[in-house]
């Protein structure tokens, strides 16, 4: 039974949205009166996927949601974001429309055409930049992390990392498996998926796995859950996952071994497992993940969410691997700033605090909409070497 909390939060996200749009809308019809259609279209198209809550609420398994939440996801959040910024834009253009008038007696509307103009402009040459990357590119990007005390046999071992593939209904099967062939040809010693395997729903694991098909036979390849596996059922996620290509630690840990030398490789559930009671054995659990390690021996661990970092340097762990941000899907890698940097400390990048190393990762795939700007889609090559 709901809370009053979550119903008051509940209403003041439904009044916001519903002041948004109404702000949004009114200022398009105003500004592009002989372009209502458009306006109302766009309306529409982002507003459908709300008829579908109950049932995003109830059930992932039909195939009639599959289908109408891969083709309407993308317009709402689309619409969402568009609103979102476009009423914060029509705010501040109010605020200097209000602050000239008294030496510039222009319409609003005479006021407002050509910056709207070059705002929605921008926003489409955003989008269609932002979908080419999403879609077609790949960067390899080569992070080296020094790790005092590592074993001399494991300098230069190299971990190839995806993360947040959100594979789902329009992911195309040969982009999946060029990320595996990314991976394969940058020899790496380890695969590592850090979470976010599905877009919350297991159904498209199998897509997924033959995916895996293009690495190594030989190469180890181990995941963690993310919060959309979580969402998914992650009992469902792992039972699939059982005895695959792809081997899942769940608070658990193994050792790696070169000649007389081991490092422990350790992976925790995440973080969205603790707001589900019935999944509360896939919340993380930091100490169970090392329980088993070698006395003194360098732990890597992998936990999806990057606030578990706190948790890793508590337990003086050299080195943990991240994802969950995406960067925001927006952000300039030469800037060390992505969009994500405004809701998260460690958005993406190596971190380090208190003599431990934190790597995020800004997303192999996509959440929803399919555009990454700024941030082409990300195979981490982490190269350990001795401090």
């Amino acid at each position: 039974m709901a809370t009053r909390k979550t119903v008051l939060v509940v209403n003041l996200v439904v009044s916001l949205f519903f002041l948004i749009n109404a702000t949004a809308i009114s200022a398009g019809l105003y500004i592009y009166p002989l372009h209502w259609h458009f306006v109302f279209l766009g309306a529409i198209l982002g507003n459908l996927l709300w008829l579908l809550l109950p049932l995003l609420l109830k059930s992932h398994s039909s195939p009639f949601f599959r289908i109408a939440r891969a083709i309407l996801g993308p317009f709402w959040v689309f619409w969402n974001f568009l609103i979102l910024f476009y009423s914060a834009f029509l705010l501040i253009l109010s605020l200097l429309w209000l602050i000239t008038s008294h030496w510039n007696h222009m319409p609003f509307l005479v006021f407002a055409h050509i910056p709207s103009n070059i705002f929605l402009i921008t926003i489409g040459i955003i989008s269609v930049t932002g979908l080419l990357q999403a879609l077609f590119l790949i960067k390899v990007e080569k992070v080296t992390v020094k790790i005092k005390n590592l074993p001399a046999e494991f300098a230069g071992f190299k971990i190839a990392m995806v993360s947040d593939l959100h594979v789902g209904f329009f992911s195309r099967p040969s982009r999946l498996a060029q990320f595996s062939k990314v991976s394969q040809n940058t020899n790496p010693d380890l695969f590592i998926v850090c979470g976010d395997i599905t877009d919350d729903d297991p159904h498209y694991l199998p897509k997924f796995l033959r995916s895996l098909e293009y690495l190594d036979p030989y190469l180890p390849a181990l995941g963690v859950l993310g919060n959309h596996d979580v969402y998914a059922n992650p009992q469902k996620t792992l039972n699939i996952l059982e005895d695959s290509r792809l081997t899942m630690l769940v608070n658990e840990g193994m050792e790696i071994k070169r000649g007389d030398s081991v490092i422990w490789l350790a992976g925790v559930g995440d973080q969205g497992a603790r707001r589900f009671g019935k999944w509360g054995s896939v919340a993380p659990d930091f100490d169970k993940a090392i329980e088993k390690k070698p006395e003194k021996a360098v732990t890597i661990l992998m936990a999806h969410q990057p606030q578990g970092f706190k948790e890793a340097v508590d337990r003086k762990i050299e080195l943990t691997l991240s994802g969950h941000t995406h960067g925001g899907q927006f952000g300039f890698k030469w800037l060390k700033w992505s969009l994500a940097k405004l809701f998260f400390k460690y958005d993406m990048g190596l971190f380090e605090e208190a003599g431990c190393q934190l790597y995020v990762s800004s997303g192999t795939g996509y959440w929803t909409l399919p555009v990454r700007f700024g941030l082409s889609p990300e195979v981490s090559l982490i190269e350990l070497q001795p401090a």
